[in-house]
């Protein structure tokens, strides 16, 4: 019996140091692990015309995903902005209330 609960209690807390570990960490950011391997070789083999593209390809693809982020910011808070005008004509969320059915 004491040894299930130890041993409950050892993996009760091995799994909240987990989830401790996974919330402290920062955010990844697409890109970043493959920029820092090509930027490494980069530095070992410079004329490398290879790992040149992929530096630059990888540039380039960091910029457009930025981009694309922007956009989407700017589309879901135009969308919020929409939902707002909207419901303040309509007097907020309230809908008029439906006649009953006939019969009942």
């Amino acid at each position: 019996m004491l040894k299930t609960h130890f041993i409950l209690s050892a993996l009760f807390l091995a799994a909240t140091s987990v989830t401790q570990a996974q919330t402290t960490t920062p955010a990844k950011v697409p890109g970043d692990q493959g920029a820092a391997s090509v930027n490494k070789n980069l530095e070992k083999n410079p004329d490398n015309k290879g790992l040149q593209n992929a530096a630059e390809r990888l540039k380039t693809n960091k910029e457009k995903h930025l981009e694309q982020m922007k956009k989407r910011e700017d589309h879901k808070e135009m969308k919020t902005e929409r939902h707002e005008m909207k419901s303040e004509r309509q007097g907020g969320n309230s809908r008029p209330e439906k006649p009953g059915r006939p019969g009942k």
